[in-house]
């Protein structure tokens, strides 16, 4: 009897220590996963993730990569949230700022709790100055014109100037004439005024952001001729068939006069169609004589 005592309790303190151990065995913990190194680093985003080797014996119910700038991220600070279950997972990190280093960890979470992988550094590139283009000259006059530009990028820097430079010398920067036309990335349109008739210009589109300012492609445009500028200062010596005018041409228009002289008619404001006289070329003072009139006639 005392034996099968013995027996019975030896029975019941091995199903004891299996079901404890069977207990242990099935107690889920927080998962296993390690970090992946970041790459296609650029000044604003990177790419990361990790491998979940173990579950912790419970459902993987998020996974991804948290980032701060200080040692160790957790999941209180910017985080992807790249799906769910074991094996590796590729992230997407994005919203960094320039010239900064970083640190990474994967993170897994589970019912009993979350946790992360080895901590990884990754250092951002450095700001850089604005990519822009400059527009084709267009709607050219004798004094304005039209131009512009086309930011493609900012540099990871706020854009906080943008318009074009124009000069008459090559490569024109912003000491020379300029248009202010807004803020950021993108299209502009700009107008250029106070131009000379008949001078070839050279414009460039520009962009300051912290770093500096950009130039554009360089493009050049000659504005139209402007209409000489010439007064009729008097009518002398008049006759019954004649009379003498005197006039001065001021300025060419930035053209060359090809030819001056005087129109006349018995109508207020002759024209060519009129009669005329051809008294040369050129600017500056002449005189024209008028014959040929009818007697007692304005």
């Amino acid at each position: 009897m005392k034996n099968l005592f013995r027996i019975s309790a030896v029975f019941l303190l091995i199903l004891s220590i299996f079901f404890i151990q069977s207990c242990k065995k099935d107690k889920p913990s927080i998962p296993t996963l390690t970090t992946t190194d970041a790459s296609a680093i650029t000044q604003i985003a990177a790419t990361s993730g990790g491998n979940i080797t173990s579950d912790g014996g419970a459902a993987i119910t998020a996974r991804g990569v948290c980032w701060s700038t200080a040692i160790e991220p957790t999941i209180a600070d910017s985080k992807t949230n790249d799906g769910l279950g074991i094996g590796s997972f590729v992230s997407s990190i994005t919203g960094l700022s320039p010239k900064t280093t970083y640190f990474v960890r994967a993170y897994a979470t589970n019912i009993v709790g979350t946790a992360y992988g080895i901590a990884k550094s990754c250092a951002t590139d450095p700001a850089t100055l604005p990519v822009i283009n400059t527009t084709t000259i267009s709607s050219i006059t004798q004094t304005t014109a039209i131009s512009g530009g086309t930011i493609i990028t900012d540099g990871a820097a706020s854009v906080t100037a943008r318009g074009v430079c124009w000069s008459t010398a090559q490569n024109p920067t912003i000491v020379d004439n300029i248009t202010s036309d807004g803020t950021g990335v993108g299209d502009f349109i700009s107008d250029i005024t106070g131009l000379m008739g008949n001078t070839t210009y050279y414009v460039r589109a520009y962009s300051i952001n912290s770093i500096g300012t950009a130039y554009g492609n360089q493009v050049s445009f000659t504005t139209s001729p402007l209409m000489p500028t010439l007064t009729t200062l008097l009518v002398s010596s008049i006759t019954a068939i004649s009379c003498n005018t005197n006039e001065t041409i001021s300025s060419d228009g930035g053209s060359p006069v090809i030819a001056f002289g005087v129109c006349f008619g018995t109508s207020h404001n002759p024209t060519l169609a009129d009669s005329k006289t051809i008294d040369g070329s050129g600017k500056g003072y002449f005189v024209t004589y008028i014959t040929g009139l009818q007697m007692n006639t304005a």
